[in-house]
């Protein structure tokens, strides 16, 4: 189990850090001031360091540079968790003293643990990486416990390679030779495989260091996580070929921990998901069974058994609508694009929800927003279930609004897979968001990454409204359409969802 020191001088922001990495499986130390974090250091083992900036007595960057000053401490990662508003200037002053990476309070849950988990898995890079580089003084490959070192040229044959692989694959050293990397790479799980091929050619072709994860077939059959890494291509030899350095690890018992952690959520949610739905047809065909049985009864009047069947009619479409919105989340229902202009379809929602209600809405929507290559009956469904949600956090409010603004914007510059994970994985180009912001009950940080889950809801037991597919049916569309949706809430503060879709500004409307 890796362990966190968490620091920061305001303690529910101790609290809610430690409630939402405990229970994603973290052992987790808090101190409430840089001070008394190094005092923790010199007693305890750290795997990660997270640190707010804007501190009493020391601020974050003099404690991370302290860090970095000790010998015993300065290997370990170490990440600023902080709503400090200059980001750029922090971002460099934070990579100067030596930190990996700076996130912006408050984060979505699971993009900070995804961080985390990228930033750990770094280090152990960076860790595996000095060991074995040590051991490559020389061009030469010596024995590394726990990493397999290498030399490869070219031609895809070992000039060297470490006697640990015996140990790794069950193969020994000279017949791991005889095989080559050809005969190595026929071992790669086959869904691994073309990631890895390409990425020797990426090595030898345009000098691009190895680092790559990937399942291999040891001799008695069984698949091993492996993590591997190389430096650049060293030059031109006598026999006329390049050659690299590199290393391979096992890291198959960090990576089953992993798959447990996945699979154990996955069965949560697939469980929460059939009781929702069985709950959900239950009720439907229950209630269409009883109507249909009092229009039945010989002491019915003409209008009573009119009532009945219209309100048997009722849960029927209800139980249509539910069954299109379970065939959608299957994938089966496809979007059929063409160009519109979304203002259309989200004036035309808004109108149709918020019409008659108490409830008082904004709509923003500027001149010369650009057309979208949507399904407008789809998109519809999408921003209908959005502003549902959005008026039912309001509801218990005495001020209760909800704000709705589109505007065009642009995404250009870093590749999305050289991104930080904190940033949008949306391609470059151009696009319209729509923001749906309402000032409602809002949401507890360890629950945001939640929220887009089939059935997943915060209310009581006995409010059956709002309980559904809803934010689930619409991220599904939005996703269908090329574009992302984000979820932004603070408890007792409201909730704000960014929907952002591909635009054609140039593009003629159908």
């Amino acid at each position: 189990m890796k362990t966190i020191l968490i620091v920061d001088d305001i303690k529910v922001n101790l609290k809610v850090l430690e409630v939402l990495l405990t229970r994603n499986g973290y052992a987790v130390l808090s101190a409430m001031s840089a001070g008394k974090a190094l005092g923790l250091l010199q007693k305890h083992l750290c795997d990660l360091i997270i640190s707010d900036i804007q501190m009493p007595e020391m601020d974050g960057f003099q404690f991370c540079r302290l860090c970095q000053l000790d010998e015993k401490l300065k290997h370990i990662p170490f990440i600023f968790y902080s709503s400090a508003q200059d980001g750029k200037q922090i971002r460099q002053q934070a990579l100067k003293v030596g930190a990996d990476t700076v996130v912006r309070k408050p984060a979505d849950p699971a993009r900070l643990l995804k961080i985390i988990e990228t930033v750990l898995n770094n280090a152990l890079t960076r860790t595996l990486a000095s060991a074995g580089q040590e051991r490559f003084s020389n061009r030469r490959v010596e024995t590394v416990p726990g990493i397999v070192g290498w030399t490869l040229d070219a031609n895809g044959d070992f000039a060297n390679i470490s006697p640990a692989v015996a140990r790794l694959t069950g193969f020994s050293v000279k017949h791991i030779q005889e095989m080559g990397k050809s005969g190595w790479l026929d071992r790669v799980h086959f869904s691994d495989e073309e990631k890895v091929r390409n990425a020797y050619k990426q090595l030898f072709q345009n000098h691009v260091p190895l680092d790559i994860v990937y399942r291999f077939k040891c001799r008695d059959n069984r698949f091993v996580w492996l993590v591997e890494k190389s430096g650049t291509p060293y030059g031109k030899q006598t026999d006329g070929c390049d050659r690299v350095d590199g290393f391979t690890a096992d890291i198959s018992a960090g990576m089953t921990v992993l798959e447990r952690r996945m699979e154990s959520r996955e069965q949560q949610v697939i469980q929460t998901f059939a009781t929702g739905v069985s709950h959900d047809l239950d009720n439907m065909l229950n209630g269409i069974a009883d109507y249909l049985q009092l229009s039945a009864t010989t002491t019915a009047s003409a209008r009573e058994r009119q009532r009945f069947l219209a309100n048997a009619l009722k849960i029927s479409r209800r139980a249509l609508a539910l069954n299109r919105d379970i065939f959608y989340l299957s994938g089966e229902d496809k979007a059929v694009e063409k160009n519109s202009l979304l203002t259309r379809v989200v004036a035309r929602v808004v109108r149709s929800l918020m019409q008659g209600s108490d409830i008082p809405c904004r709509v923003e929507i500027p001149r010369g927003v650009w057309p979208c290559r949507v399904d407008t009956r789809l998109m519809a469904r999408a921003l209908e279930h959005v502003i549902i949600n959005a008026c039912e956090a309001v509801v218990q409010t005495n001020d209760g609004r909800i704000e709705v603004t589109l505007q065009n914007i642009s995404i250009e510059g870093t590749p999305v897979e050289k991104r930080p994970v904190s940033e949008t994985r949306l391609d470059s180009g151009h696009y319209v968001q729509v923001v749906i912001e309402d000032n409602g009950c809002g949401i507890d940080d360890p629950y945001l990454d939640q929220v887009c889950l089939p059935y997943f809801s915060l209310k009581p037991k006995d409010m059956k409204k709002g309980v559904g597919l809803s934010l689930a049916i619409s991220r599904a569309i939005i996703a269908g359409h090329g574009g992302e949706m984000a979820v932004h809430s603070k408890k007792n503060s409201g909730t704000k969802i960014l929907i952002i879709l591909p635009a054609d500004p140039g593009g003629n409307l159908i």
